[in-house]
């Protein structure tokens, strides 16, 4: 069970995404005060910044990215994200791996882009989505990117997962867990994928899981460390991550590389 538990929670690492709401804009009116006076320019009401807009990921309606992940214990993969249903405040992502579709909301916030659920964004995060059935997160804090990246920036990002096991047989095991992640922007890097070659910026994403897994007979406590590079170019989003961790006690070294997208 430690084995399952393992891939399930270092699996929810980085959660993939996007950007990109077109800004408002309003044109200054003349209005006179009098036949012989000159006009005054009457200014439009401010308007707030979009917080759809993200130097890092367009979030545009049909964007799609489709990623190759090797080096997982799983095995190779391959899986397709898409931008729908773009709003003021939000909009969904799909995950299309292998026969199954996944829509992960996500948020527009002043302080970056959130996701508010769970989402299979790598080899080991899918095994959990094939295993667990009704997998929720709350209490969800901090951001995952903010409007705008420097070298040396950090911030944060906290949820709290349930879920039940997905069996034909048996009692279901119930699972609870909480995720801290810390963010720490580094200098941006050419670096070449199969879609091509960008000037990106390197984020270190540091996360800790400790989680509860809850049987007939049985209860699990266990924490999980995982460190992972992301990089993100500017207009593209997400072209690479990598990253460690231990499942089930054994090691492994995963690469998330961009094969291809489309940014209408």
């Amino acid at each position: 069970m430690k084995n399952v538990f393992h891939k399930i929670v270092s699996g929810i690492l980085l959660i993939t995404t996007l950007t990109a709401c077109g800004p408002r804009s309003e044109t200054p009116t003349a209005v006179p005060v009098d036949p012989g006076a000159d006009p005054v320019v009457v200014l439009p009401t401010a308007q707030p910044s979009d917080p759809c807009i993200n130097e890092y990921f367009p979030v545009k309606n049909n964007a799609t990215w489709t990623y190759a992940s090797t080096g997982s214990p799983s095995g190779p993969m391959r899986f397709t994200n898409t931008v729908t249903n773009v709003r003021v405040d939000g909009f969904t992502l799909a995950y299309q791996f292998g026969e199954l579709t996944y829509n992960q909301e996500w948020a527009c916030k002043p302080e970056g882009l959130v996701a508010m659920q769970l989402g299979p964004n790598n080899a080991t995060s899918i095994l959990a989505f094939q295993k667990f059935t009704n997998l929720q997160a709350s209490n969800n804090s901090g951001t995952i990117i903010p409007p705008s990246i420097v070298p040396g920036m950090e911030w944060t990002h906290a949820l709290d997962i349930q879920g039940v096991e997905n069996t034909t047989t048996g009692p279901a095991a119930t699972m609870t867990a909480r995720l801290a992640a810390t963010y720490t922007a580094g200098n941006k890097e050419t670096i070449t994928v199969p879609a091509g070659t960008f000037e990106a910026i390197a984020i270190e994403v540091s996360t800790v899981i400790d989680f509860t897994v809850v049987t007939q007979s049985n209860t699990v406590n266990l924490s999980v460390d995982s460190t992972y590079t992301i990089w993100y170019a500017p207009g593209v989003g997400l072209i690479k991550s990598s990253g460690y961790g231990k499942l089930g006690g054994q090691d492994y070294f995963e690469t998330i590389e961009l094969e291809s997208y489309s940014i209408p």
